[in-house]
């Protein structure tokens, strides 16, 4: 790494990790971005000073508001900007001459409108650098970093700690996926609007959170790419270290004039990208909710070192299902061997299906659905297992009427539990051989409520259910394409 690229990751800690932070444009308005994103940053509970600034203002949310950036008593580390368009690259200039190395332009009117605009952000940028800063943005709505406890930030929930990077040319696709995250009871290490990149560009961000230890995956939304090349080379340096997940908008006509209109990025040739990812390493997601079940996957489960896959589902349809699916992504469900055979022979009843997948629906409840897993994996013939439906493991846990409410919040308690533990199992089955097990799984009797109950106390015990057969299969491809890379690449 050279001298400038190290710098330039100092100066990115200061976005996620500051001591102080200045608000240039804080206002009194809860109407306005500059109330809004500071009284979240307060609420987060963000222990170092924070500095509002006013020219027209004495207090706002109980601190003491500053004229100027000059009037400042100290150098903070980070500057947030939240003033009208024509204001910004003073306040930007003002920022540089302080000693301020941060900064966070939320201020949108720039790039994005076209050429009419498009000087005022190089104007930005030239700002920036003779300043010596990095910024975020324009035309994002900021970043957060909850162990930091730094949320700035335009919706009011906060996301809590944990493993997963978002970095996203959208601010909206970034709430998203934090409240997703949250929802599934996972948690984010650090999440960024990248906005126009006038000047950090997401290659940086990618490169700063391959150091991170706090990120163990990095899932990222992208509308176009300033310097291609310069994508390339830094993602697949990346890929080497952490998985990056990937999802391009803008394949269409109607989707590139979105992504120009809206961050003032230039789409390209949906292909090129593809074979970009491909030589990178980059996972690409087909829509947001594949992004993230595809992130999920990589904090717990091994990578495979095959394409032949063994399925025990406890539905005949479902694990119809998941055949055709993955051979349609270039799985092989493989005929079980011999030995697996005769050993599932051994528990199952003598009218079981003899073939792949393993069909449990003839009532093998509790016990043979893990000792068929099991089978699977110790079997060299086998890379990976997939589970359709976990209810067979659950036997025992009998449904109360409907009239019997408290019977119910008894039971809905420990059909959760039973969730997360049948989870541990197979998850525990996955390190054991050091090949996935990867479950998709209807709850049965549990209600919207209690569904999304369970899906965020599994993410509590880094845990997850996919919801229906192909997204299951989805995740594997993903895996199996990643494990080939770093493979081939000699990572361990």
């Amino acid at each position: 790494m050279d001298h400038r690229t190290d710098e330039t990751i100092k100066k990115i800690d200061h976005i996620f990790n500051p001591r102080s932070v200045a608000y240039v444009g804080a206002s009194g308005n809860p109407g306005k971005w500059g109330y809004i994103t500071l009284s979240n940053l307060i609420a987060a509970g963000f222990g170092g000073p924070i500095y509002p600034i006013n020219p027209k203002a004495n207090e706002i949310l109980g601190r003491k508001v500053y004229r100027s950036v000059e009037a400042l008593p100290e150098v903070p580390d980070l500057a947030v900007i939240v003033v009208p368009p024509p204001s910004v690259v003073p306040a930007v200039r003002a920022c540089g001459e302080k000693g301020i190395r941060a900064g966070i332009v939320i201020t949108a009117g720039f790039a994005e409108l076209g050429e009419r605009s498009g000087g005022l952000q190089q104007e930005l940028a030239d700002a920036a650098r003779e300043g010596g800063m990095v910024l975020v943005g324009p035309n994002c709505n900021g970043a957060m970093n909850p162990r930091a406890k730094v949320h700035i930030q335009f919706p009011p929930f906060l996301a809590p700690p944990g493993p997963i990077a978002v970095v996203s040319q959208s601010g909206n696709v970034v709430d998203s996926l934090a409240r997703q995250i949250m929802l599934r009871g996972f948690g984010c290490s650090k999440c960024v609007s990248t906005g126009n990149e006038a000047v950090l560009h997401t290659e940086d961000y990618l490169r700063y959170l391959a150091q991170d230890p706090d990120t163990k995956v990095i899932l990222s939304y992208i509308e176009g790419f300033k310097d291609g090349r310069r994508f390339l080379e830094v993602a697949g340096e990346v890929s080497r270290k952490k998985p990056i997940v990937m999802l391009k908008v803008g394949k269409t006509r109607a989707g590139a004039r979105a992504a120009m209109s809206h961050t003032a990025s230039i789409a390209g040739a949906d292909s090129v990208f593809e074979a970009a990812c491909r030589q990178a390493g980059v996972i690409r997601a087909e829509g947001l909710d594949d992004l993230l079940d595809i992130g999920l996957a990589f904090l717990r489960q091994p990578l495979p070192k095959g394409r032949r896959v063994g399925v025990v589902t406890s539905g005949g349809g479902w694990g119809v299902l998941a055949a055709d699916a993955s051979n349609e992504r270039g799985f092989d469900v493989i005929p079980l061997p011999d030995e697996v055979l005769k050993e599932l022979d051994g528990f199952l009843p003598a009218w079981w299906n003899r073939g792949n997948p393993v069909d449990l629906v003839a009532g093998s409840m509790g016990e043979p659905i893990f000792k068929c897993v099991d089978a699977l994996l110790r079997s060299e013939s086998v890379d990976a297992a997939m589970v359709m439906g976990i209810m067979t493991a659950l036997a025992g846990k009998r449904h109360p009427t409907a009239s019997d409410k408290d019977g119910r919040t008894r039971w809905g308690a420990e059909l959760t539990q039973g969730v997360v533990d049948v989870m541990e199992r197979f998850n525990g089955m996955a390190e054991q051989y050091e090949k996935p097990v990867i479950v998709a799984t209807e709850h049965m009797f549990a209600d919207a409520i209690l569904e999304s109950r369970i899906v965020h106390a599994l993410g509590q015990s880094n845990s997850v259910c996919y919801s229906m057969p192909h997204r299951a299969v989805a995740v594997l491809d993903a895996l199996t394409r990643y494990g080939k890379y770093v493979g081939r690449m000699g990572v361990a």
